[in-house]
């Protein structure tokens, strides 16, 4: 089936770089413009599915504030973060890196610090709604095939390793809870225990050598959800 707002060449930027092009296909025919697209998605029926220009765009106008501000404090050096983040950004950050990180997964990875360890100032007027339970949930989506659970290991690797060097500070945890969708994910997900034999860690290249050692010291828990259940 050959859909009507179909492009001949759909990727038009670098995976490794930040969009500064997007297709627009809210007319006829798809345009091609500068910059990044808005945050949001498409909703339609099944008869509205050939043509995206029939279907409602639903912005997500926190998430497209929330980027710009993320932007910026990249481009600012992450002001404010502490050592271990420092080292893990610039890490993962490295022009020379052998596995170089989708910047997509760099993005999801500084969102998530952003939103903890950015000042007050820098968060001004960013309010992430909460749910009326004891934590605050943040959401991560990415697409399929661009490595998610690369990015649930940079961020474990953030977090558990400021508390093993900043034992009083109540924004990090060394203790991990991974909860899978059925039994297959949840073998999947091992490789994020620092210890199994094919761990992201080592593999992608995501923890400098000198700190591999404190992120054993962490305490790893991977299940089903189904345990959950009363």
């Amino acid at each position: 089936m050959t859909l009507a707002n179909a492009v001949a060449n759909p990727i038009i930027n670098d995976p490794f770089a930040e969009p500064t092009r997007y297709y627009d296909f809210s007319g006829d025919t798809p345009q091609e413009r500068l910059g990044r697209r808005p945050a949001g998605y498409v909703r339609g029926n099944k008869a509205q599915v050939r043509s995206l220009a029939q279907q409602d765009v639903i912005p997500l106008d926190l998430v497209t504030a929330i980027r710009a501000r993320v932007t910026a404090w990249r481009a600012a050096g992450y002001p404010g973060v502490t050592r271990i983040t420092a080292e893990l950004l610039r890490h993962w950050n490295a022009p020379d890196r052998q596995r170089r990180l989708f910047f997509a997964q760099r993005e999801a990875a500084e969102t998530a610090i952003w939103l903890v360890e950015a000042s007050p100032a820098a968060k001004a007027g960013i309010d992430v709604p909460r749910d009326g339970g004891k934590f605050t949930r943040y959401c991560l989506k990415l697409a399929t095939g661009s490595g998610k659970t690369t990015v649930m290991a940079m961020l474990i690797a953030w977090s558990v390793l400021n508390k093993v060097q900043h034992r009083q500070d109540k924004r990090f945890s060394d203790a991990v809870l991974i909860v899978a969708p059925n039994l297959t994910v949840r073998e999947r997900l091992q490789v994020l225990i620092p210890s199994h034999t094919d761990n992201y860690y080592d593999r992608f290249d995501l923890v400098p050598p000198t700190l591999l050692p404190q992120l054993g010291r962490g305490k790893f828990f991977i299940t089903n959800w189904h345990l959950f259940q009363l």
